[in-house]
């Protein structure tokens, strides 16, 4: 009965698609489904094979089909434990090398070649990344989703290309498609650190609002930001360390690459940038976990980590962290915009849809709760007013279907 009525819904996506007058692309809330069921997944790949036979310049069917192959690669990879086996499957159905004579020259084959590491002739990978990424920037349309302006804005990050990033970063936010809720909280991230601070993200998600915040609404533009993902480029580390004012030449990067595993590298990197900057060094509360490649911290940069509300401040000397931490609920942070949407609900082309607003409102419960004693005893102005907040946050989770018990625990 399962698989009928998945057959049926992948039935239902796909004629949602046909029927209109433009081709759609599959929303990602397919995935939630079809990689769990190989008729299904067999279903969709067979419908867009069959559609782009019909329709050969039909770049979104070709996009559809690549992803909906790309998602059978993974799930025979993941079911045989094999992943050389999902590969193989993929050169046997050739998606990428038959779009190349369909639809040469278009965005979507240079997107879907560098996402398959598509390799003509000759070229060595890095070249053959590089062209295709570039051209695919060239030619990136108009109406392109949010995971494609994250996908080229990622690309550009180590490559240190301001001029093409900040061209992006405008088109993403001036699409709407960048969560407003988003862009507040990497704004009250950065409104609590100190003038000129450096900013440790471990993943360009929490670093490309950010950019948005300086290069496009000019806001914050002194704090340095430091992405972890493109710290293996020595060229972006190198960039970075001249910004935060440490030194770097090839006998630093030698001693910091010299790891076999690339998270001992990452750490590498962050305790030379905590020893040597002059600059206060933060990353985030809520990612705390994510870095190093989410291998997380060793104890001894735990131990020197003190919570200033969304951030986590670096200090070899302890100091009163809870004071700063009152001091920007009181005096930096912007909250008010907690307490209602101003908004319709966010589009599904969002790749944040599922959790934007939402996640963002419980990491400020998480994370800024423990103040409510203090507030409770010295202070019952701001005790009620960071109450009410968080009242507030508690019943739009509760209109969502959130559960809510932990929240409602935390004003106890």
């Amino acid at each position: 009965m399962k698989r009928t009525m998945l057959t049926m819904l992948a039935a239902v996506t796909m004629m949602t698609g046909a029927s209109a007058q433009k081709t759609e692309r599959l929303a990602h809330i397919v995935d939630g489904f079809y990689e769990k069921d190989s008729v299904v997944l067999d279903s969709m790949y067979n419908y867009w094979n069959d559609f782009v036979a019909q329709h050969p310049k039909d770049e979104i069917a070709w996009r559809n089909l690549f992803e909906v192959t790309d998602r059978k690669v993974f799930c025979l990879g993941y079911k045989k434990k094999d992943w050389k086996s999902g590969e193989d499957l993929r050169k046997q159905l050739n998606v990428v090398g038959r779009m190349e004579k369909a639809i040469p020259n278009s965005y979507t084959f240079y997107y879907c070649a560098y996402q398959d590491n598509y390799k003509p002739g000759l070229l060595e990978k890095a070249d053959a990344d590089k062209m295709y990424a570039d051209s695919a920037i060239a030619k990136l349309p108009d109406d392109s989703w949010a995971d494609d302006y994250e996908l080229w804005i990622q690309y550009l990050i180590p490559q240190r290309d301001t001029v093409r990033m900040v061209q992006l970063l405008k088109r993403y936010y001036e699409s709407g498609q960048y969560p407003e809720e988003s862009l507040q909280y990497h704004f009250n991230e950065l409104q609590g650190m100190a003038e000129g601070g450096v900013y440790i993200g471990p993943h360009p998600g929490g670093i490309i609002g950010k950019l948005i915040l300086q290069y496009v609404l000019g806001v914050h533009k002194d704090k340095v930001l430091y992405d972890e993902y493109a710290a293996m480029n020595p060229d972006y580390v190198k960039d970075v360390f001249g910004h935060i004012g440490i030194p770097f030449d090839d006998k630093v990067w030698n001693q910091l690459h010299n790891a076999l595993l690339q998270d001992q590298t990452l750490r590498n990197i962050m305790r030379y940038i905590f020893d040597h900057s002059e600059r206060p060094v933060y990353l985030s509360a809520h990612d705390i976990w994510v870095y190093n490649l989410s291998q997380g911290l060793p104890d001894d940069i735990k131990a020197c980590l003190y919570n200033e509300g969304l951030t986590m401040r670096y200090s070899a000397k302890p100091y009163d962290n809870r004071a700063v931490k009152r001091r920007n609920i009181e005096q930096r942070y912007r909250l008010e915009y907690l307490r209602m949407p101003f908004h319709p609900e966010v589009r599904d082309t969002r790749r944040y849809e599922m959790y934007s607003s939402s996640g963002h409102s419980m990491n400020y419960i998480r994370l800024l709760h423990d103040q409510l004693p203090y507030y409770k005893q010295h202070n019952p102005e701001r005790y009620q007013w960071l109450t009410d907040i968080f009242n507030d946050i508690i019943r739009q989770l509760e209109k969502r279907g959130y559960d809510i018990n932990e929240f409602k625990g935390y004003l106890k």
